[in-house]
């Protein structure tokens, strides 16, 4: 496959500095998944199964949950609410306004969780498993009012694990599956029986690592594979663009070796791609129709690979945290004449658009810079 093409865009985002860093030191060797912003501060997960809160900008912790008993795989948040899905078979729903000695709520499956989300309008929760021993990969429904007995099953679409669940934004009974089978599969969850919920399967021939909407109606959908490769498709299961192995932009200069997660941008309608690493950099580059803009380096905040990241993007911060166990928040804000806070050298008492060039986007409504794949 041909080089992918990389301009510089230094000027597209606010620059984001390093303004405070702590060790998420619930234990030695602990790696970092998530970090995502709630309404009670921010819930960091790790690999001690723990997740911990923490105050935004200070990173001050401020809780701890601590009930599942094997490895967590996904943290959400609705508004006062935390969900922690874990291979333990359990999701459990957790009510921030309270004290978080115990789950409100907890959903049981019958086999090992990677995945799962709310609908939009919160009528269901749906989930994706690993393949089981009957060779089976389930992706399982929940009314949230009654949490006991799921109300039903899909167990023929996907062959392999169920690295990815998503539900669309715009339309509350739309949902995305993406699989170790190389499958992105759109269901209609109003439909009980499978064959008919199966609205449309695209094959990106790799295994699915992560997938999810963007655009201003949630018509496109982004896919990453193990092998860091990146597809773009629309929602229908049209492929828009295959930009191969994104590790391939070295040639540009920019040493990626791996992509952390991707952020849409209603506001501006781009799609940023967050890579990084295995020093601990992280690289932000806006993705275009089959090329790459640079926008800036994250640099010194991590020693090792980074695993979670979660920016607010319209609001000028960032938080990021690795395998190295450290937590790290960036910001805009950060005064010219302030040390930055540097967590490779903390003190003990410190550790208690999707687009195209030029800045255009293939998911604007802009008519100016509208990509139409039609």
């Amino acid at each position: 496959m041909a080089r992918i093409p990389v301009t510089q865009a230094p000027t597209l985002l606010p620059k984001l500095q390093m303004a405070n860093a702590a060790m998420f030191d619930l234990g030695k060797d602990v790696y970092i998944y998530e970090t995502l912003l709630t309404d009670i501060g921010l819930a960091v997960s790790g690999s001690n199964q723990k997740v911990c809160f923490y105050e935004p900008e200070t990173l001050q912790r401020t809780g701890l949950l601590d009930y599942h008993r094997d490895q967590l795989t996904q943290i959400r948040s609705r508004e006062t609410s935390l969900f922690t899905c874990s291979v333990d078979e359990q999701i459990a729903h957790w009510d921030l306004r309270q004290a978080l000695t115990s789950p409100v709520q907890v959903f049981k499956a019958n086999d090992p969780l990677l995945s799962f989300d709310i609908s939009a309008n919160s009528t269901f929760l749906v989930s994706g498993s690993i393949l089981n021993d009957s060779y089976s990969a389930n992706i399982t429904f929940w009314d949230p009012r009654v949490p006991s007995t799921p109300i039903k099953l899909f167990e023929n679409s996907h062959s392999d694990d169920v690295s990815q669940i998503h539900c669309c934004p715009s339309a509350p009974n739309q949902f995305l599956s993406g699989s170790t089978d190389g499958l992105l599969c759109t269901f209609d969850a109003s439909q009980s029986d499978e064959d008919d919920a199966l609205l449309y399967v695209a094959n990106t021939n790799a295994s699915v690592a992560k997938c999810g909407y963007f655009g201003p109606n949630s018509q496109f959908i982004y896919a990453q594979s193990d092998m860091e490769t990146l597809q773009l498709w629309t929602n229908d299961s049209t492929r828009l663009a295959d930009f191969g192995d994104v590790r391939d932009i070295k040639e540009s200069g920019i040493p990626i070796d791996y992509m952390v997660d991707f952020r849409y941008d209603p506001q501006t309608e781009r799609l940023y791609m967050v890579s990084g690493t295995n020093g601990g950099d992280i690289h932000l580059l806006h993705v275009g129709a089959g090329s790459f803009e640079h926008v800036q380096t994250l640099a010194s905040g991590h020693s090792a690979i980074v695993r979670a990241f979660d920016w607010g993007i319209g609001q000028e911060w960032a938080v990021s945290g690795g395998e190295d166990g450290h937590l790290t928040w960036w910001s805009t804000n950060v005064p010219l004449a302030s040390p930055q806070a540097n967590p490779l050298q903390l003190s003990s008492d410190t550790k208690k658009t999707f687009g195209s060039g030029e800045h255009g986007n293939i998911g604007s409504s802009n008519g100016n810079r509208r990509f139409s794949p039609y």
